[in-house]
């Protein structure tokens, strides 16, 4: 399966660890160049330590391990003018784009009637309007490419299925694709 996107350009959300830096070294180990964004800094209604630069950082180390480039920025999915800046400037320095991956993602283990309102808010605007805004950023890029394109949207089986409690052993896991 070497070499299934080569030559191709990828636009990842949520980049900084777990699945997303999964999905930019997977998907650079098969030949695509990609654009990484991450807010890297914690979201106050978070119940768990989210990524740090330290993480993004990381990302780009074993993205450029595989001989492929990396645009990685910091910004917050739920910034539209953010998102949208930092994938222009990685199509303008890599020349293209071919995928999204709108990975990005938080979670909130409260039950509804006890979850305060800005935790809802944080969720939504992160999963669901931050999915919208990678999507509604990078489709002009894919129209004028010309050439067609994937957009991914990925959830956690929470997507699918409630969480009837907050796990008492839950700890967020680094996943490390070198």
């Amino acid at each position: 399966m070497t070499g299934q996107v080569e030559g191709k350009v990828a636009f990842i959300t949520g980049a900084a660890r777990g699945q997303g830096r999964s999905h930019a070294v997977t998907l650079a180990r098969e030949g695509a160049d990609i654009i990484a964004v991450d807010i890297a800094a914690q979201i106050g209604t978070v119940p768990y330590p989210m990524a740090t630069p330290e993480d993004l950082a990381q990302t780009v180390k074993e993205v450029e391990a595989t001989g492929r480039r990396i645009v990685a920025t910091q910004a917050d999915v739920r910034d539209y003018d953010a998102l949208k800046q930092a994938l222009d400037e990685g199509v303008a320095q890599l020349g293209r784009l071919d995928i999204v991956s709108a990975n990005a993602g938080i979670v909130s283990y409260d039950q509804a009637e006890d979850l305060a309102e800005q935790t809802w808010q944080d969720v939504i605007d992160v999963n669901l309007t931050g999915e919208w805004h990678a999507a509604k950023t990078a489709i002009p890029h894919l129209r004028a490419g010309g050439r067609g394109g994937s957009i991914i949207l990925t959830s956690s089986d929470l997507g699918l299925k409630a969480a009837a409690t907050r796990p008492t052993t839950w700890r967020p896991t680094t996943v490390s694709s070198g």
